[in-house]
Formats: C-alpha cells, sequence, structure tokens
C-alpha cells in the first residue's frame, strides 16, 4: 500500500510504503515498483492507463477489470462529463460502496 507523509497508516495485513508529499508521487512510486506480474488496485483511470502499459492486472476496487479498450473509455468519459460542472452544471456524486462491490473484489482476487 502506497500513501504519503501527510498520512499515518498502520496494518498488520500490508506492507505501507510511505513516499514523500507532492502531486502525483504516489503515482510515480506505483510506476516505480510495478512489474509485468504486479496485482493493483488504483483509484484513479490515469493510474491504470500507465500501469497497463506495463502489462499489470489491474482491478478496480468493485471489481472490474481494466483493460486497454475500457481505461480509454472511462477516461474519455470523466473528460466529458468534466466539461458539465465547468459550464455551472451540478452532478451528484459517486454512488455510495457496497458490500457487493466488496464480495466481487474477492472473487476476482
Amino acid at each position: 500500500m502506497f500513501c504519503d507523509n501527510s498520512y499515518l497508516i498502520e496494518r498488520e495485513d500490508a506492507i505501507i510504503i510511505q513516499v514523500s508529499e507532492g502531486r502525483d508521487s504516489i503515482d510515480f512510486s506505483v510506476l516505480n515498483a510495478v512489474s509485468k506480474y504486479s496485482f493493483i488496485i488504483p483509484r484513479d483511470y490515469e493510474l491504470a492507463d500507465l500501469c497497463l502499459d506495463k502489462f499489470s492486472f489491474l482491478l478496480n476496487r468493485n471489481g472490474k477489470e481494466f483493460t486497454d479498450k475500457n481505461v480509454d473509455q472511462l477516461l474519455f468519459f470523466r473528460h466529458e462529463n468534466a466539461k458539465f460542472p465547468r459550464a455551472g452544471g451540478r452532478t451528484k456524486g459517486p454512488k455510495r460502496h457496497q458490500e457487493k462491490n466488496n464480495l466481487n473484489l474477492k472473487i476476482k482476487f
């Protein structure tokens, strides 16, 4: 698990790698650690796209696999949806994470 110095995370079931605070510092640290056989659960589409270039296996937090095709589509939809709030529109936030999403992730893992 990667986090920057602004967080203090202690877990016995994971290795925590702290990196310096900064924009995209965690993303670059993950990219440096990724290998062809890495298993990654990224929180953003840009990191997923960059990790796919190194042939990693990626799932989102709901258990859906990232592929070259769907990451490009997700990045495009995010770009298109970002235009609406900039034009003054209001949107709802993301849907709440549900227990069935955890089950999907466990099944894929």
